[in-house]
Formats: C-alpha cells, sequence, structure tokens
C-alpha cells in the first residue's frame, strides 16, 4: 500500500485536468471539473486513464468513474494552525455511489466501470458489459458501462 501512496504522490503533478487528488488506505478520488464540451470530458478522462496505469504496474486495480456534483471550497484562514484542515469539495454523495456500483458490480470484474453521463461525452468502444444502477440522492437509475483493459 505504501508504494501505491508513493505512486499517486509522485504522479498527482501530472493530472493538470483535475483539482484534487485524495488518496487513503487503497482507494484515490479524483475530482476533475468538466464543463458541456467534450473536450473537457476527455481531457479528465485521460488523466485517469494515465494514473490508472501507473497504479496497474504496482497492483493491478479498477476505476469507477462517476460524473457527480462538487462545491467550491470554504475560506481557510490560516493553514499553519493544527490539526490540518482539509476539504473535499467532491460531494459525499458522489462518492458513495462509487463503493456502491463497485459493490453491486464487482463480480463482472471489470478494469472500468463507468457512468453513461461520462460515456456520451468522450470517445469510447463499445463496452464489454452494461448494468443498471440506482444512485443518490434520488435513486435514479443510471447506466453504468463496465470494460475490461482500456474504455479507448
Amino acid at each position: 500500500m505504501r508504494h501505491l501512496h508513493c505512486v499517486i504522490s509522485n504522479r498527482a503533478y501530472e493530472l493538470t485536468a483535475h483539482e484534487e487528488v485524495c488518496f487513503w488506505q487503497d482507494s484515490v478520488l479524483l475530482l476533475g471539473l468538466v464543463n458541456a464540451t467534450k473536450t473537457s470530458y476527455s481531457r479528465v478522462m485521460n488523466d485517469v486513464r494515465v494514473l490508472h496505469e501507473a497504479v496497474d504496474a504496482v497492483h493491478s486495480s479498477h476505476v469507477v468513474c462517476i460524473k457527480g456534483q462538487s462545491f467550491p471550497r470554504p475560506t481557510i484562514r490560516n493553514t499553519n494552525r493544527k490539526p490540518r484542515a482539509i476539504y473535499l469539495s467532491a460531494s459525499s454523495l458522489a462518492l458513495s455511489n462509487c463503493f456502491h456500483v463497485e459493490q453491486k458490480l464487482k463480480k463482472y470484474k471489470a478494469d472500468w466501470y463507468i457512468d453513461s453521463r461520462i460515456t456520451a461525452k468522450i470517445d469510447s468502444r463499445r463496452p464489454d458489459r452494461a448494468a443498471t444502477v440506482k444512485l443518490l440522492p434520488r435513486n435514479a437509475s443510471r447506466h453504468i458501462y463496465m470494460f475490461r483493459g482500456s474504455f479507448a
């Protein structure tokens, strides 16, 4: 796990399309902001692909990509105070949805689980499998596309 943390720490600066790179234990949370353009989605997903390849070189992994909300950072007055205040802009609902997708679909052993709201904005090959999962906050059904190997 320490090797994974080193890979993330050393590669985080390369993820220029992302606002936040958070990691703990065996998980990584990336927050990439997108607009309505396909270019913004492609830039974010390319960053994820690059990091996934680096992590896979250490240990096989999978990626769950969910389109969710983010929130503006609060104003932090003094960053030299203890304990550190760390604010995650990603919605806790989006994070929960990632774990929910993993729980519901892990039996398929895919490398990529990508929300259809993302695949609609990127160039991807035909998925190996698709499933519908109810996601928060409204228990809305969302199509999740699964890919073995790369999604491109």
